[in-house]
């Protein structure tokens, strides 16, 4: 990296669709699942450009264990909003930077590696915004309210939207002060609403999202393979 980087991190997910516990403090390894990408990423950014966004009423568990876990990584934790546009908004306004590249990462995704990010941030200093993300390659249907089909859908230049997402900074800020946050559904599309362009970087990379329990046993059987 040419331009120094900065990295949000939402982690202030309800985990409803995981089940009664927070599927972030789930142990993936020596560590709970909310703190790999920090360690992962943490060659490429500083621990002070680190914010991770939390909900306010899980700070202090995250704190005692990032705390316990990675004490060498003085990365700062802050509440979340009530939802993650308004989250990573509030990180946005906790960083220092005011220029250069930012990054947003999902701590639901703890299998992205640094390379990832570094190819993702690299190519958002040059065009403004880049995204990890990953070729379609199913077959697509459209359907009516009755799940019944309508019509195929081409996949051809479709892509499956991931993170990392970077973006620079300061467009990234723009974009949020005139953002519509209830249209779009991460920051990418924050970015292309304000008129910036966003390109696609494919991951190349098993960077599965951590979203249902068997999510978590294909994440723990990929992560084990690369131990």
């Amino acid at each position: 990296m040419t331009c120094e980087l900065s990295l949000i991190i939402a982690a202030g997910g309800s985990s409803c669709r995981y089940g009664e516990k927070d599927k972030l403090l789930e142990m993936l390894g020596d560590l709970p699942v909310f703190l790999h990408c920090v360690r992962n990423f943490s060659p490429l950014c500083k621990a002070e450009n680190m914010v991770m966004a939390v909900r306010p009423e899980a700070l202090d568990a995250y704190r005692e264990l990032a705390g316990k876990f990675l004490p060498e990584i003085k990365f700062r934790l802050i509440p979340g909003g009530s939802d993650r546009a308004s989250s990573v908004r509030n990180a946005l306004d906790a960083l220092a930077a005011t220029d250069g590249v930012v990054a947003i990462h999902d701590a639901a995704r703890p299998l992205a590696s640094a390379e990832l990010l570094r190819r993702v941030a690299e190519r958002a200093a040059v065009c403004g915004g880049a995204i990890a993300a990953v070729k379609n390659a199913d077959s697509l249907k459209r359907v009516d309210d009755n799940n019944r089909i309508v019509a195929p859908v081409c996949r051809e230049r479709l892509y499956r939207a991931e993170t990392p997402q970077a973006f620079d900074i300061r467009k990234l800020r723009q974009a949020y002060d005139s953002a519509d946050t209830s249209a779009v559904t991460d920051d990418a599309g924050i970015m292309q609403q304000a008129g910036f362009a966003v390109e696609v970087v494919d991951s190349g990379e098993f960077n599965l999202k951590l979203t249902t329990v068997n999510d978590f046993i294909l994440i723990r059987k990929f992560y084990s393979a690369g131990e």
